[in-house]
């Protein structure tokens, strides 16, 4: 028994494998001892791969929402910061979700992707969007509906929308929510039109009249990223009672840990452009004359680009982009086939090799999202674990007659 589909999306909403970094930073500013930084999603386990590269965790600190985790705690779709010990070598671990909240409306088509309206969050879910369900019955998310809980986490702009890379639907309602959640739901973003009661992030007022200010400085907080929570639904204005708000990261959507000898590298879409700078995933970089392309030129980036840019800071302090590679450039779509496995070739890298599925070869590589949804459900899932026999659904793209692999997910086969 067979199952093949294919059907057409859009180039940008898909991760291109197979595109190699380079050192950012060092020839503009001479410099080859930098702290290295790196912002991603993970896309696989045996070690950590984010970026196009497998990090050594070995002896890696891992932080999840500012408290001490371990790499067990991960999953694949989460966007994190990696600080280098050495190139290859993580020496910490950095996550911290987008929103963890209500969901108000949806808008989401039968193979799972779309919208959601997270408490005033466009969050958009595309075919390359890790989904987990706690929910029974829930298998996909054209099944969340409202009044849900879901947490999100992907490319956010910090003012009102996010690209989902990792979606879990934690909760049918918020009183099952609470019972095993007791510090609520949390929304992060960039404040504006504050007042001595009220801010906005995205399109959610937030009322802080009663709540706990945690490191909040005194006057305007207006352009400061900030985290809020609440234990309560929406009050009859639609607002976010919150009970705490805290600042984050010194009020930037910069990590914390950027100092002035970092380099600095972020894969995400672009949410922000104007003549002279562009906003990847809440990090603006200054463009120059300096500035190298892959791919592309300065005219291709806009918002919803998905890009990879590494940068370094210079005298100023300013976070300045040496490179910009294009992401998904040289196809204008993405395929989708589910078939068993018939063949497998495996290299010494656990997550680096091929899959033969309906007499057709698929590489699979660094950048490969692995997703297990089949009954074994292996968290730490890579091409190692993949079986002759498998039912696999993969995304891909031709790139000049070599089918490269987005995203590979296991299925149960159905009996």
């Amino acid at each position: 028994m067979k199952f093949q589909k294919i059907i057409l999306a859009s180039a940008a909403a898909g991760l291109l494998a197979g595109l190699t970094a380079c050192s950012g930073g060092s020839d503009s500013d001479g410099s080859t001892n930098n702290t290295r930084y790196t912002t991603g999603a993970i896309t696989a386990f045996g070690s950590v791969y984010v970026n196009n590269t497998r990090y050594n965790t070995d002896n890696a600190t891992v932080y999840i929402e500012d408290d001490i985790a371990s790499e067990s705690d991960l999953r694949v779709g989460m966007m994190v910061t990696i600080k280098e010990s050495s190139p290859g070598v993580a020496d910490t671990i950095y996550h911290d979700d987008d929103v963890e909240g209500i969901v108000l409306s949806t808008n989401i088509l039968a193979d799972g992707t779309g919208t959601l309206d997270v408490m005033g969050q466009t969050v958009t879910v595309t075919s390359n969007t890790i989904f987990e369900s706690y929910v029974s019955g829930v298998t996909s998310a054209a099944g969340i509906v409202a009044g849900n809980i879901v947490e999100v986490t992907g490319s956010s702009s910090g003012h009102g929308s996010v690209t989902a890379t990792r979606l879990e639907l934690k909760a049918a309602t918020l009183a099952d929510y609470l019972v095993n959640h007791r510090e609520g739901v949390e929304v992060k973003g960039i404040v504006s039109s504050h007042t001595d009661n009220t801010f906005d992030i995205g399109s959610l007022t937030v009322d802080y009249t009663n709540a706990i200010l945690d490191d909040m400085p005194a006057g305007n907080w207006d352009g400061l990223y900030v985290e809020a929570k609440s234990r309560e639904a929406l009050n009859t204005s639609g607002h976010m009672v919150a009970y705490k708000v805290e600042l984050e990261n010194d009020g930037s959507k910069y990590h914390h840990d950027y100092d002035s000898d970092s380099e600095v590298e972020v894969k995400g879409e672009v949410t922000d452009i104007t003549s002279d700078s562009v906003t990847v995933n809440g990090v603006t970089y200054l463009l120059d004359e300096y500035t190298r392309y892959e791919y592309g030129n300065a005219a291709d980036l806009i918002v919803g680009t998905l890009v990879e840019v590494e940068g370094y800071f210079n005298t100023n302090g300013d976070l300045v982009a040496d490179e910009v590679e294009f992401e998904g450039y040289d196809s204008d779509s993405e395929l989708e086939i589910q078939d068993y496995v018939s063949a497998i070739s495996t290299t010494d890298d656990p997550n680096v090799g091929t899959i033969e599925i309906n007499g057709l070869t698929f590489h699979i590589n660094s950048s490969t999202l692995m997703q297990d949804s089949s009954d074994a459900h292996l968290t730490h899932f890579n091409l190692s674990s993949v079986r002759v026999g498998d039912l696999i659904k993969v995304y891909y793209f031709n790139n000049n007659g070599s089918l490269t692999v987005t995203k590979l997910e296991r299925e149960t086969a159905a009996m």
